[in-house]
């Protein structure tokens, strides 16, 4: 059994900050859950010693900017936060997959939020698929919980593409049931999915690489080969 654990970063259609969408997945093995567990709590506890481990996220964005838990931390405290979390991807024994959708060149009828989600959605799900029939495994899917305590309505959607994706396909998927919600902070494989989809999303937006950034930028060169990338369109 294969736990694809998903996460997104970039933004939407209308948002002129950025062209891109990024879906990622990361897949680790159910024999492994507990060691990609025990290796994030011991991290968050490292790197911010003062709280405890689900009281915060590892979010690239939050340790990039200095944000929330990392406000009061220097560059070079959180860049080492960078290279600790990329550490523990490359020794863990994960499958990368991620989508990039570059929004500038979609077809007119991709016309809203939810299509650009479904549309990549789909594309990493025939990934995932691909791969547990490569491998003759059965997998889960935790996806982070995009409704609030008070609608889910936002999930419903997610829930009903996948129904759709499922239907169209001429053989079963090897995913058992369908996709599970959950809070980031509280499951090492989401965030984990997170940090490279914000390290993909950066380093397709960051045009320029700035020279203060260029240690992101080896990092995300680290992780690359473990990463299967693919682009829409």
């Amino acid at each position: 059994m294969i736990l694809f654990h998903i996460d997104e970063s970039g933004t939407g259609l209308k948002d002129p900050q950025s062209p891109y969408f990024v879906l990622a997945a990361i897949g680790i093995p159910a024999s492994e859950w507990q060691t990609a567990d025990d290796q994030i709590t011991a991290l968050k506890r490292h790197l911010v010693s003062w709280a405890k481990p689900d009281d915060f996220e590892i979010k690239g964005r939050d340790i990039r900017r200095g944000e929330k838990f990392f406000k009061n931390q220097r560059w070079e405290e959180r860049v080492d936060a960078f290279r600790r979390v990329a550490r523990v991807l490359l020794n863990l024994p994960c499958r990368v997959l991620a989508v990039q959708v570059d929004t500038r060149d979609l077809p007119e009828y991709v016309a809203t939020d939810n299509e650009l989600y479904r549309l990549a959605f789909w594309r990493l799900l025939d990934a995932i698929k691909q791969t547990l029939e490569l491998q003759a495994e059965q997998g889960m899917l935790l996806v982070d919980a995009r409704s609030d305590l008070h609608s889910s309505i936002q999930d419903r959607r997610l829930v009903d593409a996948y129904h759709d994706w499922a239907a169209a396909r001429s053989t079963t998927p090897r995913i058992v049931g369908i996709p599970w919600f959950g809070f980031s902070a509280f499951y090492a494989g989401l965030q984990l999915a997170d940090f490279v989809a914000y390290l993909i999303d950066m380093a397709a937006n960051d045009l320029h690489k700035s020279e203060r950034n260029q240690p992101l930028y080896a990092i995300y060169a680290e992780l690359a080969p473990l990463i299967r990338l693919m682009r829409i369109p």
